[in-house]
């Protein structure tokens, strides 16, 4: 019996048997190690981990007077924790991975709810491994920073396959929210009945999303008004084929990407019946993924939806979307498929927004440790310029692994904001701990960023196991708010301190293409002496679905604002008139036509 050559990667030491079953006598088997996180904080910690909802102890304020974000954990009552098995001592691919929260308004009163993924559970005989799913969480906002578990009641407690990642859309058109939740095995789709219930609808010969999924996305490719949907996958793992790796410090751990095959993406088609047509061949979706991030939207201003894939330890992928619907795969032509030195990354979460204030979307990319996080900015006609050193944002991040993220305004200044959630991916490791403090960086009027993470608040001079993360505006005050989900510890629930004085707040409903419209541009007509422009999307962070309302601060004495909407492929219009200090419905063909000069 021979050992295969030692291979490395990300810190991790893989000695790979030709046979499987047994270990070399040259390499001793670790003595088990205890998997116990330890308790985040507030959280006490619970040994078997057979239910994500704990309790919480009072905790210790130490807020200071120029923080961004208070920890409102406690006050909310949410006690959810996503769990990724590790007790069982399996080191599975998939304990590295965490899981995501949804913002969704189920019940269309104004306030976001949110939606966790729960993770799953191993055996812990040998032989034959099994793995099963554990209960999503379900939270509803009851107004002032009160949330009630309600799980049960909406029909969201009943474990599927080990889940991932999650995301929101109405893929049927009856105006309800829907949830998708990605699994290991096959993932699900749950429809909003509007009775403040949800039923899982759609059967494995409707939507056969089977496989590692680990992100989603909706959108209306074809121009029928329903969304479409285009699934992430990882690679082609089973616990038959997982490889025995030693960590850094000579610790049984996780193996990393490289050890195992590629996979590739799917794409379904929405047939309008409650099924789904896969059209992955159709629509031109080729070439091997290790799919993480994912984000859709216009990125080249042609009225066709484009996806974005942020894949580990892989060229990054940029499918155009086309009116024959063949998407054409341009990541490296479009600059947007490696590091400045042209490496491929180990890239996790995606988010999209105009940096730089020129109106154009730019694409921001979270990676792995020894890695720069990627800032490409859109200089038109297709084409990217990688930024991240000449905006002041190379070698902050170099000794974190990253994961959620997002381009948000924070501070309400205009100026949108990057959030970084960071976490290893392996439990031990010689170069950084498993847990991280996450990272804020303030947009100085789009030609740098300042690293102020040391302002951002308690949760910030911390260290966590993060991985996904939802930004909205969880107290409807302007400010958008943040919820961070951890590995085996408590989500977090951060309050934004710096709410505008004054802010309009916009839902875009579509009505000649699926209700989100995603692909659609958003500018705020002025404020001060430029125009603001956002962009509805669809995905962006990290396994997870933020608030799709879009907020523009306000001079302090406006009582009412304009904004022109241009809706993907099909024109712009003029909305006047808009209420401050509250959400405005824009609904397609209710505004004035508008003509850019």
């Amino acid at each position: 019996m021979c050992l295969t050559p030692l291979r490395t990667w990300r810190g991790v030491l893989c000695v790979s048997l030709l046979v499987t079953g047994c270990y070399s006598n040259s390499v001793k088997p670790p003595a088990p190690i205890s998997h116990e996180t330890a308790p985040a904080r507030g959280v006490a910690s619970t040994a078997h981990h057979s239910n994500s909802r704990e309790a919480l102890v009072p905790a210790i304020d130490v807020t200071r007077a120029d923080d961004w974000f208070d920890d409102v954990t406690e006050q909310t009552e949410i006690r959810f924790a996503y769990r990724n098995g590790r007790e069982a001592e399996r080191f599975y691919l998939i304990e590295s991975f965490g899981g995501g929260v949804a913002m969704v308004d189920y019940d269309l009163d104004g306030d976001v709810d949110l939606f966790f993924t729960g993770g799953g559970r191993f055996s812990a005989a040998p032989s034959p491994p099994q793995i099963s799913g554990l209960p999503a969480g379900f939270y509803r906002n009851q107004g002032d920073w009160r949330f009630s578990d309600e799980a049960p009641q909406v029909g969201l407690d009943e474990p599927v396959d080990y889940s991932l990642g999650c995301t929101v859309t109405d893929y049927d058109g009856d105006g309800f929210p829907d949830l998708f939740q990605c699994c290991y095995g096959r993932s699900r789709l749950y429809r909003n009945r509007g009775d403040g219930t949800y039923l899982d609808a759609t059967s494995a010969e409707q939507l056969p999303a089977m496989g590692m999924a680990t992100a989603a996305v909706w959108a209306d490719v074809d121009r029928d008004g329903l969304p479409d949907l285009f699934l992430a996958r990882y690679v082609d793992w089973t616990p038959d084929t997982n490889v025995h790796c030693l960590s850094s410090l000579g610790i049984r751990d996780q193996c990393g990407p490289n050890f195992y095959d590629a996979t590739v993406a799917l794409f379904f088609h929405n047939r309008g019946d409650g099924g789904f047509e896969d059209w992955s061949e159709k629509v031109g979706l080729k070439g091997e993924v290790k799919g993480l991030g994912l984000v859709a939207g216009d990125f080249n201003d042609d009225g066709w939806i484009d996806f974005y894939l942020a894949n580990d330890e892989l060229a990054k992928h940029l499918y155009w979307g086309r009116p024959n619907l063949k998407f054409v795969e341009g990541a490296w032509q479009a600059g947007v498929a490696a590091s400045e030195l042209g490496m491929e990354e180990g890239s996790m979460g995606v988010a999209v927004g105009d940096v730089d204030g020129d109106g154009r979307p730019d694409l921001w990319v979270v990676n792995y440790e020894h890695e720069d996080n990627s800032l490409y900015l859109n200089r038109g006609d297709g084409l990217f310029e990688h930024a991240t050193a000449r905006m002041g944002l190379a070698g902050a991040l170099r000794q974190r692994v990253a994961w959620g993220t997002s381009l948000t305004d924070f501070d309400g200044d205009g100026w949108l904001d990057i959030l970084v959630l960071n976490g290893h991916a392996v439990y031990s490791s010689n170069r950084a701990p498993f847990k991280q403090a996450p990272n804020l960086f303030r947009n100085l009027a789009g030609k740098r960023f300042e690293h102020v993470s040391n302002k951002g608040g308690t949760y910030f001079r911390q260290t966590h196991a993060a991985r996904g993360d939802a930004v909205g505006d969880i107290d409807n005050d302007g400010a958008p708010d943040v919820v961070a989900v951890h590995v085996n510890d408590s989500v977090q629930v951060l309050r934004n301190r710096k709410a505008p004085p004054n802010f309009v707040s916009v839902w875009l409903r579509a009505s000649q293409g699926a209700l989100e419209a995603v692909g659609a541009r958003v500018t705020l007509a002025s404020r001060g002496d430029r125009p603001l422009t956002r962009f509805a999307v669809g995905g962006a962070g990290y396994a997870s679905h933020s608030d799709q309302r879009i907020l523009f601060p306000l001079e302090p004495g406006a009582d009412a604002a304009a904004v022109t909407v241009h809706w993907p492929g099909r024109g712009c219009e003029l909305f006047r008139g808009l209420a401050v200090r509250r959400t405005n419905v824009l609904v397609e063909g209710r505004g004035a036509v508008y003509e850019p000069q």
